[in-house]
C-alpha cells in the first residue's frame, strides 16, 4: 500500500471528469482525477498524495474528506489524519460523504469509514437490495427491500431491523427512524437498541438531536432519547 500512497495533507479539492487531462473545478479541497491516477494536493507538506494505477470509477468530496472507488476497492482521504485508507476487495456502486463518515455500498454489502476510528466497518448480508442510503454527521443507514440497517458509531457495528418494509426514513446524528404504513421502528444510539411503536399510521417524521417527532393524521408522537419514553398530543 505504501508504494501506492504518498501520505499527505489536503486543504482544497478540485473535481474533474474521469478520463482525459485532469480539469480542476471549485470545491472544498483539491483533487485531480484522470484515467489511471488520483492525486490530492498537499500544500502543507509540499508534495501530493497519489494513487497510481487506480483506474477510478467514481469520486466524491466533502469538507475534510475525499472518496474514490473502482470495481476492486474504495479509498478515503482524510485531511485531519493525513492519509489514505482503503477497503480492498470491495467494488462500490456509489458513495456518500459527511463531516465524519464515508459511505459506500455494493449490491449486497455496505461499508462505512469512521474518521474517529480511522477504519472501514463492513456490513454483510443486507436484508434485500438497497433502495436508498442515508448519511448524517454521526450515523449512516440504508433502506433495504426487507429491512432497515443502521451504523451505530459507538458500537462501531451495523444494526438490522429485518422483516420491515420501509416506506420512508429520516436520520439524525444520534437517532434513526423508519416507518411503513402502520408502524414505526427507531434506533437509539444512547441505549444501542431498536424501539418499536405500533399502530401509529405515520405520515412524516422530524429527527432532532435526541428527539423524534412522528406525525400521523390525528396525532404527533414524540420519542425522547433522554428519558426513553413516548408521549403524544393532538395534531
Amino acid at each position: 500500500m505504501e508504494s501506492r500512497v504518498l501520505r499527505s495533507l489536503a486543504v482544497f479539492l478540485v473535481l474533474s471528469v474521469l478520463g482525459g487531462v485532469p480539469s480542476p473545478a471549485r470545491a472544498e479541497v483539491r483533487l485531480f482525477v484522470d484515467k489511471v491516477t488520483v492525486r490530492v494536493d498537499d500544500p502543507a507538506l509540499g508534495q501530493p498524495s497519489v494513487l497510481n494505477d487506480f483506474y477510478p470509477r467514481g469520486h466524491r468530496t466533502h469538507t475534510n474528506m475525499a472518496l474514490v472507488w473502482n470495481d476492486r476497492s474504495v479509498w478515503v482521504y482524510d485531511i485531519r489524519h493525513h492519509q489514505w485508507m482503503a477497503q480492498e476487495a470491495f467494488g462500490p456502486l456509489a458513495g456518500l460523504l459527511s463531516d465524519e463518515l464515508a459511505l459506500a455500498w455494493e449490491r449486497g454489502r455496505v461499508a462505512v469509514y469512521d474518521s474517529r476510528e480511522r477504519r472501514w466497518i463492513v456490513g454483510e448480508s443486507l436484508p434485500g437490495a438497497i433502495k436508498s442510503p442515508l448519511l448524517s454527521r454521526g450515523m449512516a443507514a440504508l433502506i433495504c427491500e426487507e429491512g432497515f440497517v443502521v451504523y451505530d458509531p459507538l458500537l462501531k457495528a451495523w444494526q438490522r431491523a429485518d422483516d420491515f418494509r420501509v416506506r420512508d426514513a429520516e436520520l439524525g446524528d444520534n437517532l434513526a427512524v423508519a416507518w411503513d404504513e402502520r408502524d414505526v421502528v427507531l434506533y437509539d444510539t444512547t441505549v444501542h437498541q431498536w424501539v418499536l411503536k405500533e399502530a401509529v399510521n405515520p405520515q412524516a417524521a422530524i429527527v432532532e438531536a435526541y428527539k423524534v417527532q412522528i406525525y400521523s393524521a390525528e396525532k404527533v408522537y414524540v420519542y425522547d432519547a433522554m428519558t426513553h419514553r413516548w408521549s403524544d398530543s393532538p395534531r
